[in-house]
């Protein structure tokens, strides 16, 4: 890497001399380990990753040369650029799946019909679980009316019961949290589109 940046340098040095200056010496002006700025004929391998400029005896600026980015500005950059091609890859999936935006309000609408359903389905389920529930308490407060020990089966099927109704209740806790995900996506990808078309038609 030290190679490199040497050989960068030289380049620059290369570079200014064929310019305006190409008869006038080049200095290199960095900056040392103890922040004093120096001006040399030369730059130490060691510096020229923390950048420096090529200027003449005057003082006039030649060429600046900007410090190496650091490691993490590095990752930035590379982040980004993962961000970018997966905006890339959504927005061409985007634009396969959907001809207009209301091919996609269509589709938003079949899904969430569809959730809906699933919905409805299982509060009918929690309704008729409760009924028997009810029931089996009516049974159990009769017995206990005429003065009978209640039977450990409907002792245990109250608490089966229960607990089915529970299990139901998350599933419909679920499935409308999974409503209103779905929505709010196919509400992004409605903004989105708009977005594209509006580019496209910006720049055709």
């Amino acid at each position: 890497m030290k190679k490199f940046y040497l050989a960068a340098a030289l380049c620059a040095a290369l570079v200014s001399a064929s310019g305006p200056w190409a008869a006038e010496k080049v200095y290199y002006r960095y900056t040392n380990e103890h922040g004093v700025t120096v001006i040399n004929d030369r730059i130490p391998p060691e510096y020229v990753p923390l950048g420096y400029e090529v200027v003449t005896i005057g003082g006039t600026v030649v060429r600046t040369v900007a410090p190496a980015p650091s490691k993490e500005e590095l990752e930035r950059r590379a982040q980004e650029r993962e961000l970018a091609e997966e905006r890339q890859r959504q927005d061409a999936e985007l634009r396969r799946r959907y001809s207009t935006v209301a091919d996609i309000l269509a589709a938003k609408e079949r899904r969430l019909n569809t959730l809906q359903s699933n919905i409805a389905v299982l509060e009918g389920n929690v309704n008729s679980v409760r009924a028997r529930a009810r029931n089996m308490e009516t049974r159990a407060a009769g017995l206990e009316r005429s003065g009978r020990e209640v039977p450990e089966s409907i002792l245990e099927g109250l608490a089966s019961l229960n607990q089915e109704e529970q299990d139901l209740l998350q599933q419909i806790e679920q499935r409308t949290l999974e409503y209103q995900e779905t929505a709010q996506s196919f509400d992004r990808d409605i903004a989105r589109f708009e977005e594209l078309i509006n580019q496209q038609r910006a720049n055709p």
